[in-house]
């Protein structure tokens, strides 16, 4: 992680080297110079404002941070001494957290890697359906494949989303896949396994880990509850005619069916996968058959070992 310390002379001699320990880059920046200038040129993963800073500038630099729409939603993190935290006027900066000098090495070293593990953890979660995103999914299948545990891996896709939305608008298609969400989160969940995992990809793309034995009780859970709820979200006229009808980009009419589910499962067993993107590969090429079939359905690819 990278770290970008804002200081009006120099960083305190006793946490400078905790931090460099912590991070694996460090940036030092001082109050003089063009701070979101620097910091574009290289973002970092979290920001700290030394309190020689904050006692100089009060507020300002933090709301210039804040005002920024390209950083604006970085963690800033103040260095506080215990006399700092006194002041009711500290609460008033619109900082996400604090370390305080003064405290051990031991202390101040564990609070940083708690405040670096939560930007983390933050900043990979879906903002719609708060499920873990790409980084969250990249490291749980790759962990799976490293203790090499026997897992299915299961991609979701909403078929005919797109449309969807050109129709009833972008908050009607986030209910859509809120609803989504849900659904797969209660599927897996609700099969009582142990080794599970649901993490969204994102736009209309999900993904869930089971144990192998459990993956095909769970894709037709999926795709039953998905099946009979989709249809609140469409208006009479719709369903009556089967889904929506357009006018595609060439002119042409066409009529696009209620959104479907398509699931297309790989499976690691006998060390089959090293890596997450050999079973992402074999997943494209089984969701790409799986999406040419009529309605909602599932695939498990059943193939010996990677070829």
């Amino acid at each position: 992680m990278k770290t970008a310390i804002m200081v009006k002379e120099s960083l305190d001699e006793h946490l400078s080297p905790i931090i460099s320990s912590v991070f694996d880059s460090v940036q030092v920046i001082h109050s003089d110079e063009d701070f979101l200038s620097l910091i574009s040129m290289d973002p970092p993963d979290i920001i700290l404002v030394d309190r020689t800073c904050l006692k100089e500038e009060k507020s300002r630099i933090i709301e210039e941070f804040r005002n920024s729409t390209l950083y604006g939603h970085l963690p800033i993190v103040a260095v506080y001494s215990e006399k700092d935290i006194e002041d009711p006027a500290a609460l008033e900066i619109p900082i996400d957290d604090f370390i305080v000098l003064g405290s051990s090495e031991l202390q101040i070293r564990r609070r940083i890697e708690f405040i670096a593990g939560r930007s983390v953890r933050e900043k990979d979660i879906n903002p719609l359906t708060k499920l873990p995103g790409n980084e969250s999914i990249i490291r749980c299948v790759q962990r799976m494949f490293d203790e090499n545990s026997e897992i299915a891996i299961a991609w979701v896709d909403l078929d005919n989303f797109k449309p969807y939305n050109e129709r009833y608008g972008f908050s009607s298609g986030d209910e859509v896949l809120l609803a989504a969400a849900r659904i797969i989160t209660n599927a897996v969940r609700g099969a009582g396994h142990e080794n599970i995992f649901v993490g969204h990809i994102g736009g209309d793309d999900f993904l869930f880990l089971c144990p192998v034995a459990g993956v095909g009780t769970i894709c037709e859970e999926v795709i039953s509850r998905f099946d009979t709820a989709i249809r609140n979200f469409y208006n009479e006229e719709d369903l009556e005619q089967g889904g929506i009808v357009s006018k595609a980009r060439n002119g042409e009419i066409r009529k696009f069916p209620v959104i479907t589910i398509s699931i297309a499962v790989v499976i690691n067993e006998r060390k089959r996968y090293r890596h997450y993107g050999q079973a992402f590969q074999d997943a494209k090429e089984i969701m790409s058959y799986v999406k040419g079939l009529e309605g909602s359905n599932y695939m498990i690819d059943r193939r010996g070992r990677h070829r």
